[in-house]
């Protein structure tokens, strides 16, 4: 079979199941019902297909050093390895799509029909809820430190816009402008924060859910980024909650 050539009969009922099975390792079965016929068959007989999402790209901020000054590297990648699959879990519990673990981040997703369906609700509660949870992995980096920099911690940004849902072997990852936004966002964030670039920060400023539920809060910001040096228009993503105080012996 040449690519792009149609899969059949049975090959087409194989490469379907083989399809639900990699879904599965990303979102929840609900989430991955959601994918029209049309998503579907072009993953099974093409590869990929055109999306919408927002997307959230985690980046532990000053990981490098962290890791040079680790008592043991073992340690640091299992405390990381662990923090990454409680993302993976979170994500599922907000209903998203968790993409990959990037060696001292993640990148999620959450798919829409259009900007009148962006899931303004969700995306902030994962945002809530990953912040405080990376306290605790930086309480275990602090404990496998010699020393330990000011400014560590977890670092989030968002983007929103036209992707390609994308089967690379037995994985799946999204490809798209929104990867570049919302790393950008991230990069430009300290640690604890949270930043949507002017596109997705505009359609949550403007959409009732992004304020309720979770008591979001959205700042008019500027953000320096490799790209644009002087500095970039964003939203700052605030919550009413306390943050989580790191552990007593957390030292």
């Amino acid at each position: 079979m040449h690519e792009g050539e149609p899969v059949r009969g049975a090959d087409a009922a194989g490469s379907a199941s083989e399809l639900r099975t990699l879904l599965a390792r990303h979102a929840p079965v609900d989430v991955v019902a959601e994918l029209d016929a049309e998503a579907r068959e072009n993953l099974v007989s093409l590869g990929s297909t055109p999306v919408q999402a927002v997307v959230v790209v985690g980046d532990l901020r000053l990981s490098g050093l962290v890791l040079r000054e680790a008592v043991s590297p073992s340690l640091y990648a299992r405390f990381v390895v662990g923090f990454t699959e409680a993302v993976r879990g979170l994500s599922a519990t907000c209903r998203g799509w968790f993409d990959k673990f990037t060696g001292d981040g993640f990148v999620t997703f959450w798919l829409y029909r259009d900007e009148g369906t962006i899931p303004a609700d969700v995306v902030p509660e994962f945002c809530q809820s990953v912040l405080p949870a990376s306290e605790l992995l930086v309480a275990n980096l602090r404990r496998n430190s010699r020393n330990f920099p000011v400014g560590v911690g977890l670092a989030l940004g968002l983007d929103s816009g036209a992707c390609e849902l994308v089967r690379v072997g037995d994985a799946m990852t999204i490809v798209g402008s929104p990867i570049v936004g919302a790393s950008r966002m991230a990069s430009g964030a300290r640690a604890g924060e949270a930043y949507a670039n002017v596109h997705l920060g505009s359609l949550l400023e403007h959409d009732a859910r992004g304020t309720s539920p979770s008591g979001l809060a959205l700042e008019r910001a500027v953000v320096r980024t490799k790209e644009y040096p002087e500095g970039q228009e964003a939203y700052r993503l605030s919550f009413p909650v306390t943050r989580r105080e790191a552990a007593p012996n957390a030292r």
